[in-house]
């Protein structure tokens, strides 16, 4: 076993955080039997650590890039990234996504809490930005995002939303009562100015 080689490809990889399938392609290992002989052999010798049945880090990752690999099928949305967008000025310290199904993970005194969408609006990719490892909401989707999960969320700062795309980001959650709410909201925006 060449494990400089296997852990270069991790560093070269530029993640920090793998499932057991990332490590199968990146170390170019079909055999599941050998693929988990690797792993174990590698958290023996503490060059990773498992932070979650099937899930690995190298090194420290964020919490943000974690959370993409307890859930994959996942984009961080709601709180975490409303303070991202400087809408909301209440500090959150769990991680909210965006995924097909509801749950909860606490590890390393992180919180992860996911919220479940439709598969159509899940997979539209309208308002996504993927950066560093990461899938989050632009301004736009994490205030349609807000309002699908939380009716009637009040958000502390909605000046620099773009209104054009507000809009046709709130289409793709086919809700009748989102739609008001986003008319309510270009209301106060139009007014604000």
């Amino acid at each position: 076993m060449n494990n400089q080689s296997s852990i270069e490809k991790l560093i070269i990889s530029g993640k920090k955080v793998f499932t057991v399938e990332d490590l199968a392609v990146i170390w170019n290992i079909s055999d599941h039997r050998k693929l988990i002989e690797r792993i174990k052999y590698y958290l023996r010798q503490q060059k990773f650590s498992s932070i979650y049945r099937g899930v690995y880090v190298y090194g420290e990752p964020s919490p943000l890039e974690i959370a993409q690999k307890l859930v994959p099928l996942s984009y961080v949305s709601l709180y975490t990234t409303s303070q991202m967008h400087g809408l909301t000025f209440q500090h959150y310290s769990s991680i909210y996504c965006m995924s097909l199904r509801s749950v909860n993970f606490e590890i390393d005194s992180h919180k992860y809490i996911y919220r479940k969408v439709k598969n159509e609006i899940f997979f539209n990719n309208l308002g996504l930005i993927t950066q560093d490892n990461c899938t989050f909401a632009n301004r736009e989707r994490t205030v349609c995002d807000l309002l699908y999960v939380f009716p009637g969320i009040e958000l502390d700062n909605i000046s620099n939303i773009d209104i054009m795309l507000f809009k046709k980001i709130s289409k793709i959650y086919h809700n009748k009562r989102l739609e008001k709410d986003v008319k309510n909201i270009v209301t106060q925006i139009k007014e604000g100015r």
